[in-house]
């Protein structure tokens, strides 16, 4: 009798580093025809998903329509719905612990995001 192996390719969550930033910005544009007024949507990356030792999805803080704090996750296309929901949550429980002002001041978040996004020079 013939059984098949499953393999379970091992997902890790990060904090976000300078050096990610090139792989971030290039998942981004893969996610959407950034304009010059959209820049700020890519916000202050702060969480990374990575599958294969690969990085392919990210969370960054952003700003809604309301001024409220909330967080967009950008993939590469290869992010499945279970590793999505499984990085929602652990995006949900890592926010509930962080206590400085990009969490949690939306003014300091966009003076934070426009001098950030300016610094990447999209």
């Amino acid at each position: 009798m013939e059984s098949k192996a499953t393999i379970q390719k091992k997902i890790t969550f990060r904090e976000v580093y300078i050096f990610d930033m090139e792989i971030l910005q290039d998942i981004f544009n893969k996610n959407s025809n950034v304009k010059a007024e959209d820049k700020m949507l890519f916000g202050i990356p702060f969480l990374l998903c990575e599958k294969d030792n690969k990085i392919n999805s990210f969370a960054s803080l952003l700003l809604d329509e309301k001024n409220e704090i909330i967080f967009q996750i950008y993939d590469d296309g290869s992010l499945s719905n279970e590793d999505r929901t499984i990085f929602n949550e652990y995006i949900e429980n890592f926010l509930k612990k962080k206590r400085n002002a990009n969490f949690n001041n939306a003014e300091q978040l966009r003076q934070s995001t426009e001098h950030f996004v300016h610094c990447l020079s999209f």
